[in-house]
């Protein structure tokens, strides 16, 4: 059977980010590119198809029985099968367009979508170890376009050494894995998913080959140091293939995730894995599964070991002990959660706490809060986040206005609801974040009794057509 043309796309995406054809690109090797397109699925008919390259010749580039040298067919081929910029420069050639791939994103911010570049940039973030307002965002991206060159052939060859020779890694490159997936991280927070897939597919693919060449060795700190790495970002790649709808694919990221927290001895990347899990039946209305995996989590997290961690997912159980309906656990949690963030320094903790500002932490008081009766606290809370707002990452806060359209629904506040899920599904639709849409539905569910208040109407008409959005995204 062959493939259609949405499952070709995937795995030409998936093969693009693979060491061995970055190889042959290297090389300008097209026969070569061909040969490893056919071993993953790719048929000659759909390259000759894709690229409008007669079949019998692709046969003969396959084989090695006519090598291709003209510019125009190096191009066609890259053209047509969709090549990142990365390949496309190792076979000499330039971008598609003349320039950086980039994406329009919030506000006209554009970022680079290319995986080389979108790496480097990740990089770029890491190394900052700080927060981004917009106006520096701008100027990390114009930077990052002016100087791509001069950062490839400097901390890029790096890498590159280390990957034809692992067991020659040292510090500088340990050190620049180490926050290219602390940028990866920074970037999930700013970009839809599918924007950054890629690039940290390509990432993990160089962690990986890096550590097969050197020798297990408990003794090795780099080792065990890229390790770290390895789990940190696979726990991310399998939160954003959630976010993506590829379950499979994101229990496969954090099967990766758990076995490199073995091995360095580090089960605070466990822990992350269970509270990202978490969301996935927490999304379908099934509390209890997420809970359970929350205490899960807490359990396999060592006291002290990282406080934004803890805050985080104690916060979690608090919301989600608050939907069983059971306010003492609830209230429990929460303190657990409240005295964690006070002695926590998330942007001093590990990579996925970073997210766990004021704001996003006032978020889970107000579900938390909302659910148990504590209305008054919620909406004061509620009026707070509000007036900050703006100064909050669009991501964040499609999530808190989700909390607080939650917090007028029991309170009674239809109108007032119904207006701040329409706000938070606008920003889901900006961010394009499908993993938050199953909160909006739940929402939508509650509200529907009072479809005929306008504001109500206006939102279960946008829920609506978001629904089929996303449905149709080829996410």
């Amino acid at each position: 059977m062959t493939m259609d043309q949405e499952r070709v796309r995937h795995v030409l995406g998936t093969v693009f980010a693979r060491q061995d054809i970055e190889d042959v690109c290297k090389q300008r090797d097209l026969g070569g590119v061909i040969r490893i397109l056919t071993k993953y699925g790719i048929t000659q008919g759909q390259i000759a198809s894709l690229t409008g390259i007669p079949q019998g010749r692709v046969s003969e580039y396959k084989s090695g029985k006519r090598i291709p040298t003209a510019k125009h067919t190096f191009e066609s081929f890259a053209d047509g099968l969709g090549m990142p910029g990365h390949l496309r420069r190792y076979m000499g050639l330039a971008s598609s367009d003349g320039r950086s791939s980039a994406r329009v994103v919030s506000d006209g911010v554009q970022i680079p979508t290319d995986t080389f570049d979108l790496q480097l940039f990740a990089e770029a973030i890491g190394k900052r170890g700080e927060p981004l307002k917009r106006r520096e965002l701008l100027a990390m991206v114009a930077q990052l376009g002016a100087q791509s060159a001069l950062v490839q052939s400097e901390a890029w060859e790096k890498v590159a050494f280390a990957l034809s020779r692992p067991s020659s890694i040292d510090e500088a490159v340990v050190r620049e894995m180490e926050a290219r997936a602390a940028g990866f991280h920074r970037l999930e927070e700013m970009l839809p998913a599918h924007t950054i897939f890629k690039g940290l597919a390509a990432h993990l693919n160089e962690v990986g080959t890096i550590l097969n060449g050197t020798a297990t060795d408990p003794k090795d700190e780099l080792r065990r140091r890229l390790i770290v790495v390895a789990g940190e970002s696979s726990v991310l790649a399998g939160w954003i293939a959630t976010d993506l709808g590829n379950i499979s694919a994101a229990r496969n990221f954090y099967d990766t995730a758990e076995k490199a927290s073995k091995e360095a001895g580090d089960p605070a990347i466990i822990a992350c894995a269970f509270g990202y899990r978490s969301y996935i039946p927490s999304g379908k209305g099934n509390h209890g599964r997420a809970r359970s995996l929350l205490a899960t989590a807490l359990q396999h997290l060592p006291k002290n070991a990282s406080p934004g961690t803890t805050s985080w997912l104690a916060a979690r159980h608090a919301e989600e002990s608050a939907a069983l309906g059971e306010t003492e656990a609830a209230l429990q949690s929460w303190d657990e959660a409240r005295e964690a963030f006070n002695i926590a320094d998330p942007e001093e903790d590990r990579v996925w706490t970073r997210f766990l500002d004021q704001d996003r932490f006032d978020s889970f008081k107000i579900s938390t809060y909302a659910q148990i009766g504590r209305l008054e606290e919620a909406e004061a809370v509620a009026h707070a986040v509000i007036a900050r707002l703006p100064e909050v990452e669009r991501k964040r806060a499609g999530i808190i206005l989700g909390d607080i359209a939650t917090a007028h629904i029991v309170h009674g506040s239809v109108q007032e609801a119904a207006r701040a899920a329409r706000d938070g599904l606008a920003v889901i639709r900006e961010t394009e974040s499908g993993i938050w849409l199953p909160r909006f539905i739940v929402l939508g569910e509650a509200l529907r009794r009072w479809q005929t208040q306008p504001p109500v109407r206006a939102f279960l008409e946008e829920l609506a057509v978001t629904k089929r959005q996303f449905s149709a995204s080829p996410r």
